[in-house]
């Protein structure tokens, strides 16, 4: 997700602070984790401009001492942060814009902080009743300001067309031309091209998601037919990104659709998760899910989380589990909810060697049952919470369970561990780039 991203509610809870004094600008200093790479700034922390810290201010301009910003950039250098600088305009009536005032106060500063705060890009902020706008400090261009929670709202409107296009007439009647937009706008990876991935990006490209990645490390086998959507028998030995690619553009000729054939546990593809708008995990690897899982608070990029499993014995099939999870500030992860193995991440994480020499490594993989059917379900319930996360769709489950065998779905919360490793501010959340991932070490190789 490029852009300039807050942990729900931390945006709308500065905007609130902001918003009291109605008759004088209010300024705010929050500090960010900047990823240049993929050109997101995480906020780490927000905060009133104190009222001793102006040197002078009305209802229509603010300035602070230079005392102050000293102090500031003195912390950002210190702690290798980012900087943006906020300010209220109490009267607009719409989105608020940067004024001439602000475009000359904001070279000066830029100029200042440059030579105090190097090596990073600091933004400036405008916040007024109806939305925000933000920019690169000294009038550099415009930055999309999101607050990631159980929603996932763009609070940076300015610039968009509603979508009006005949091909989606039928949803555009169910969750508006503004929901429609905000769809085809998204960059959307979908981690694992397998079963429930294939079928996902099918329901994404119908949907009007125009940016696509899909990531997988492996080919197409024999036994993926009976489940993996758009591949034929000619597929077998073809990387399933490449099916994934065709079967995509098959639907929007015009998508843009980037096929990674990689593993999302290696360092060099996970670091680029950061740059999405939105994330499906949909493998059955502990390890991938484990990085995926943190990347979604770490990095504020919204995921669900899906599978199913079938349990079979003596006498058929026993048990049908299916689960939808999302993942994103104020959920709770995967580790509170106790869907990872430590254990197998670790093997995951080995190469074949390590896993040859480790004494606690037994046995061979066993596949596991799976029909189409089943991932068809997990994949519509999967998307349909993307629809309630992202546009007006009143869908307001964030976590499912679902029994094949009763026939039923049905909504459940879990309890967060508030010292959680990766949902907690204790832990992963929003810290950026300022915290590893939890991915194989670098040379160590997948395998495949």
């Amino acid at each position: 997700m490029s852009g300039l991203r807050f942990a729900a509610p931390a945006f709308a809870t500065l905007h609130d602070l902001m918003m009291r004094k109605t008759d004088a600008e209010t300024c705010a200093i929050a500090y960010t984790h900047v990823n240049s790479a993929c050109g997101s700034w995480v906020i780490a922390e927000a905060e009133l401009v104190p009222d001793e810290a102006y040197e002078r201010r009305d209802a229509g301009s603010a300035v602070l001492k230079p005392a102050f910003l000293v102090d500031v950039a003195n912390r950002a250098r210190a702690q290798g942060l980012g900087i943006v600088l906020a300010h209220t305009h109490l009267f607009a009536d719409c989105v608020p814009s940067f004024s001439k005032i602000d475009d000359t106060g904001e070279i000066e500063i830029k100029a200042y902080l440059d030579r105090r705060a190097p090596g990073t890009d600091h933004l400036a902020l405008v916040v007024g009743q109806h939305g925000c706008r933000c920019r690169r400090l000294g009038g550099g261009l415009e930055v999309p300001v999101w607050e990631v929670g159980e929603t996932v709202r763009l609070l940076s409107e300015t610039g968009i067309t509603p979508a009006s296009d005949a091909a989606h007439d039928r949803q555009i009647r169910a969750f508006g031309a503004q929901g429609q937009t905000v769809v085809s706008k998204l960059r959307v990876v979908v981690v694992g091209a397998g079963g429930t991935g294939s079928i996902v990006l099918q329901q994404l490209v119908h949907l009007g998601v125009r940016d696509i990645t899909v990531i997988d490390p492996d080919v197409v086998e024999k036994t993926n037919l009976n489940r993996l959507v758009g591949a034929r028998p000619a597929d077998v030995g073809t990387p399933k990104v490449e099916v994934a690619h065709r079967a995509v553009l098959a639907v929007n000729p015009n998508a843009a659709v980037h096929a990674v054939r990689g593993d999302v546990v290696d360092d060099s593809v996970a670091k680029t998760l950061a740059a999405f708008d939105f994330a499906f995990l949909c493998t059955d690897s502990h390890a991938s899910r484990a990085v995926v899982s943190q990347v979604a608070y770490q990095h504020l990029v919204p995921t669900i989380d899906m599978g199913v499993s079938i349990t079979v014995g003596l006498a058929g099939v026993e048990y049908i589990n299916g689960r939808v999870q999302m993942l994103a500030p104020g959920l709770t992860c995967l580790s509170c909810t106790r869907a990872l193995d430590g254990e197998q991440i670790r093997r995951e994480m080995m190469t074949p060697d390590q896993r040859a020499a480790d004494p606690y490594v037994q046995g061979v993989h066993e596949p596991q049952p799976a029909v189409i059917s089943l991932n068809s379900t997990m994949a519509s319930l999967a998307v349909t919470m993307f629809l309630g996360a992202v546009t007006p769709v009143p869908a307001q489950a964030r976590f499912q369970l679902y029994d094949g065998v009763r026939g039923t779905v049905r909504p459940t919360v879990a309890r967060a561990n508030p010292e959680c490793i990766v949902c907690s501010a204790h832990g992963a959340l929003a810290k950026g780039t300022s915290w590893p991932l939890p991915v194989r070490p670098k040379g160590g190789g997948n395998g495949r």
